[in-house]
């Protein structure tokens, strides 16, 4: 009988397993294909000026939301001491989207006063961004399901919430030919979904974590050091942003929302690769971090197999993009970027050192040595800021590809050397104590 319950549960562990993998890719999927799928409608429907608000509107929400994120997903999920419970987690969240709405507020007047912009693109600019918002809150719950060996529930949830976007969205701008209207609408239906979803699933896999009645309340002790600890991730993932949507707010300053819609076409598989990366890795963060502590041969081991795969993505990416890419692009926008082939592949080069440069962000932060990601992107970002505008303005987006494809192999190679340095440093320090 004994027995006979434990082939069960090794069975139920690996469906369960599987089930995380599937939804991990499926939203991955998703995630990758909002800015996608909403050009794709918005380009066919209204044309190609409002594509490149909402290009820059996407850029924008994907870096405000890394306020309200605060890089806490991965800490969160790696915290296997359980120094901090969920309520901490979910009140520290509340506090980072506060202040990620008042930098939307701030953005939104800067883009007013600065940049020109007009009431429907500072609407569509909000829209998104408030979105983004609710994702934010919904983040620290899919961390939590993943803790719980649930990873799939973060991910339908996110799923049906995008899903609902996508449907609101197309069937507003189909009736209303207003691309502001329909954003408001699936910025509502986005809401519903999160709050109906999050009250039913959330309830049946919380499980208690007060030792003792204080824990009922806010620890100010713990939000700090919380602060503390996540400051470096999200001084990294806010610079990391930046930098990946520099040439865009470049082109926004200088060009035409009709040029930033097509560099924003030939821009979109940069990310491919990082992703169909994170489909493999993702799932496994609890282990690895069980890893680092147990068994550093064994993470080593999967590191480099992990940047084995991760090289044969690039390769086939590239060969993709070079064989198939622009017409495919073309059909998909419904506008001739034959003339961007150049753009498109120096673009790919670039999303193989980003996709390397985001995994091995991952592993220091395992390491917690994550206060060593900032400098990479302190030094990429302080390049970006005083030059984008300069190259643009002299290049086009050819420069803007060609600099950003630069910047990402400086990037790569910083963190190459931090690991080495840090891992060397661990390994050395636990020799020692063994001895």
């Amino acid at each position: 009988m004994k027995v006979k319950l434990q082939i069960i549960s090794k069975l139920n562990k690996i469906n369960q397993k599987k089930k995380n993998y599937f939804w991990n890719a499926f939203a991955g999927i998703i995630n990758a294909a909002e800015a996608v799928i909403l050009s794709v409608i918005v380009t066919r429907v209204t044309g190609l000026i409002d594509a490149g608000i909402l290009s820059i509107a996407f850029s924008v929400g994907n870096l405000l939301v890394c306020i309200g994120k605060f890089g806490v997903y991965n800490y969160q999920v790696t915290d296997i001491k359980r120094e901090f419970t969920f309520f901490d987690y979910f009140i520290f969240r509340i506090v980072t989207t506060i202040f990620m709405f008042l930098a939307v507020i701030v953005y939104c007047e800067y883009g007013i006063l600065n940049i020109g912009y007009n009431r429907h693109k500072i609407i569509c600019v909000m829209m998104i961004c408030l979105i983004y918002m609710i994702e934010s809150i919904e983040d620290v719950f899919s961390a939590y399901y993943q803790t719980s060996n649930r990873l799939d529930l973060g991910c339908k949830a996110f799923c049906l919430r995008w899903g609902g976007i996508f449907l609101s969205f197309f069937i507003g701008i189909i009736l209303l030919r207003d691309m502001a209207i329909s954003l408001l609408i699936s910025l509502v239906i986005s809401l519903i979904i999160f709050l109906l979803y999050t009250c039913i699933v959330f309830p049946k896999i919380y499980r208690s974590e007060q030792l003792n009645r204080e824990n009922n309340y806010i620890c100010i002790s713990k939000l700090k050091k919380m602060f503390t600890d996540c400051f470096p991730l999200f001084l990294t993932a806010f610079l990391s942003f930046y930098v990946l949507n520099a040439p865009k707010y470049a082109i926004d300053a200088v060009l035409e929302d009709s040029i930033q819609a097509c560099y924003g076409f030939v821009s979109m598989p940069v990310f491919v690769i990082g992703l169909l990366n994170s489909f493999i890795y993702h799932p496994e963060l609890v282990f690895m971090a069980d890893e680092w502590n147990s068994d550093k041969n064994a993470l080593r081991r999967r590191i480099w197999r992990q940047i084995i795969i991760l090289l044969l993505i690039s390769i086939c990416c590239f060969m993709g993009a070079a064989l198939i890419g622009c017409p495919v692009l073309s059909w998909l926008y419904n506008t001739d970027l034959s003339l961007y082939i150049f753009e498109l592949l120096v673009l790919q080069v670039a999303g193989s050192f980003l996709g390397i440069a985001g995994y091995l962000s991952v592993i220091l932060t395992i390491m917690r040595c994550q206060k060593d990601l900032i400098w990479g992107y302190i030094i990429v970002a302080l390049i970006a800021f005083f030059s984008f505008n300069t190259v643009v303005i002299g290049y086009g987006i050819k420069g803007a590809a060609i600099e950003f494809t630069l910047l990402m192999v400086l990037l790569c190679s910083i963190y190459i050397i931090i690991l080495i340095y840090r891992w060397k440093t661990a390994v050395n320090l636990q020799k020692t104590k063994t001895i």
